[in-house]
């Protein structure tokens, strides 16, 4: 019996101000795109980091998240020019939106980003500013095994066979458009990484894809049991992409009681597998806790500075 080869592409590019050509062949399709050299800041790597860092220790609407910080549209203002595709994507009527609505991540050379899709059904334009990071990404219709109710992987070393799969270089000035459930694991090659996340939730129903219905599943499970849930649970259904309820019933209006239940089955029949999985959890552990003191290291520096001045 013939086991399918990885289906490794070369991922498309675009240049970003083709607006229309996004808009048509990638984000209504939810399909990766790199534009190469969309934007540039002034400065090396521990510089913009500093400067970045700087107004992060004194901004009160900043929120520090496990790994990156969540901030406004105008604190990279005067870092970095947004690109029209940002600019058009980021719309309200289309869109659901954030206040922090930009995501600021710090990363050193060696930073390897485990498996994963991103939760909140976000679509993620992510900006290479200053270092270089490799990516390896799968589509959702070819899902990897995740930890069940988890948007983590069960397993790094991932069999790609039979999957859609593009790997590539993420070079200073680029930008990739990672459409929501796209699973990926990203490795940071430049000494230093400084990336800025652009987030949204489109208005529209997300591709027929494993993944959308999975997470669908799994929000319709959460509304309907949000009573007995922890609080944690709670506040992020009713901040879900920025939004709350809106955003829920765009994915889980048409969930019946049979996917629901089903899907209890499903993720439940994959608990045993967890087991297997505990030096992934271990290896994921020790990146959050490395990639936290870098976080917390380049803030008290700041903070610091901005003390002694």
């Amino acid at each position: 019996m013939s086991t399918a080869a990885p289906v490794s592409r070369e991922i498309p590019s675009l240049d970003a101000t083709d607006v229309e050509t996004f808009f048509r062949d990638y984000y209504a399709t939810e399909q990766p795109v790199i534009f190469r050299g969309v934007t540039h800041a002034d400065g090396g790597a521990e510089e913009v980091c500093r400067a970045l860092c700087d107004k992060i220790a004194v901004d009160t609407s900043v929120t520090e998240r496990l790994l990156w910080y969540d901030v406004r549209q105008e604190m990279i203002d005067d870092v970095c020019t947004t690109p029209p595709v940002v600019t058009q994507s980021m719309d309200p009527d289309t869109a659901f939106l954030r206040d922090n609505c930009v995501r600021v991540w710090f990363n050193s050379g060696g930073h390897t980003t485990p498996w994963h899709y991103d939760g909140h059904s976000l679509h993620v334009f992510n900006l290479q500013l200053k270092g270089k990071k490799r990516w390896t990404i799968v589509a959702p219709e070819t899902p990897l095994p995740n930890m069940p109710f988890s948007k983590t992987c069960l397993f790094e070393d991932n069999s790609l066979d039979g999957k859609r799969v593009y790997e590539f270089d993420l070079n200073e000035g680029d930008m990739v458009f990672l459409p929501r459930y796209w699973f990926h694991h990203v490795h940071s090659v430049g000494e230093l990484n400084v990336n800025v996340n652009w987030v949204l939730m489109p208005k529209q129903q997300p591709a027929p894809t494993k993944i959308a219905a999975r997470e669908s599943e799994i929000l319709w499970l959460l509304q309907k049991t949000r009573f007995v849930m922890p609080s944690g649970v709670k506040w992020m259904l009713d901040n879900f992409a920025g939004a709350g309820e809106p955003a829920l019933n765009t994915l889980t209006n048409d969930v019946s009681v049979g996917r629901g239940l089903s899907r209890v089955a499903k993720e439940v029949i994959r608990s045993p597998m967890v087991i297997l999985a505990i030096p992934t959890l271990i290896r994921k552990a020790k990146t959050v806790m490395k990639g936290k003191k870098i976080l917390s290291g380049l803030l008290q520096t700041s903070q610091a500075a901005q003390k002694a001045a």
